[in-house]
């Protein structure tokens, strides 16, 4: 049986913008042995790309915009999950009304910072273009992040797009965002989708069971976990994220070694 490890980005691998030396060796260890690494995130294909810059750390497959996008290794898209263009147009209007707020939209062919009430540093410059509605023209819409001034606004914004936009839009709170993506889309669907498509009739997999390895540290990662057939929550997460969990670790590294030395489930 092969292993997949699905590991959540930041806050789980990524900190201060890198990711330790340790936990890049380890990851290198994990596909030498034979495994799939899955790279399992609410970035987009241009933001995971900015963040493994010079750091020369390879994966097989990724899970990106919180499950509306599969990627290949290469960063090719497999599949992609996008936004009705006026869903879209409704929905942006009704943000500019929120106040303290930054408003993102993440498309196949890059992302944009739409609107910025908080002053946004360089920080997240480096991930997201400065532009405008009108430059969404033409484009595919797989998600819309939010920075919130206040995060006590998280639940209410949810519930509302629940609400108004339900059928085709809803949102899940990451630890300093909410991210609005394609109704049934979530880090668990596109995991099941992505293993489905590797062990079906032609896929790279065909015929050979996968064991599902998960890890991450927010709420947006409990529907990866709740598909594995071993759920790790990073030590600190929110008390919901543990508890869906069967253990806690301090690093991917750790989980790893941990991983490595135990039979497959």
């Amino acid at each position: 049986m092969r292993k997949l490890l699905s590991t959540d980005m930041d806050g789980t691998l990524v900190f201060n913008r890198t990711i330790s030396p340790r936990d890049i060796a380890a990851l290198r260890r994990w596909r030498r042995a034979g495994n799939l690494l899955v790279m399992n995130t609410g970035r987009s294909n241009t933001a995971i790309a900015s963040a493994l810059a010079d750091l020369e750390v390879a994966y097989d497959y990724a899970v990106l915009n919180t499950g509306g996008v599969l990627t290949d290794g290469t960063g090719m898209v497999l599949r992609a999950r996008t936004l009705p263009h006026d869903v879209v147009g409704e929905v942006l209007a009704r943000l500019r009304q929120e106040d303290p707020i930054t408003v993102f939209a993440t498309t196949l062919s890059g992302d944009l910072e739409l609107y910025d009430s908080i002053g946004s540093g360089t920080e997240l410059l480096t991930l997201f273009s400065r532009g405008g509605v009108e430059d969404l023209a033409g484009r595919d819409v797989v998600g819309i992040p939010l920075r919130l001034g206040d995060p006590q606004t998280a639940g209410r914004i949810v519930e509302e797009v629940r609400r108004r936009w339900g059928a085709v839009l809803e949102g899940v709170r990451n630890q300093d965002f909410v991210d609005l993506i394609p109704a049934g889309a979530s880090k668990g669907a596109g995991l099941i989708e992505l293993v489905d498509m590797l062990t079906a009739p032609g896929g790279a997999q065909e015929g050979e069971p996968i064991s599902i390895y998960t890890v991450g540290d927010s709420w947006n990662d409990i529907p990866m976990h709740e598909v594995a057939d071993v759920a790790i929550a990073m030590d600190g997460s929110p008390v919901e994220v543990v508890e869906s969990c069967t253990r806690t670790t301090t690093s991917v590294a750790e989980l790893i070694d941990w991983a490595l030395a135990e039979p497959s489930p």
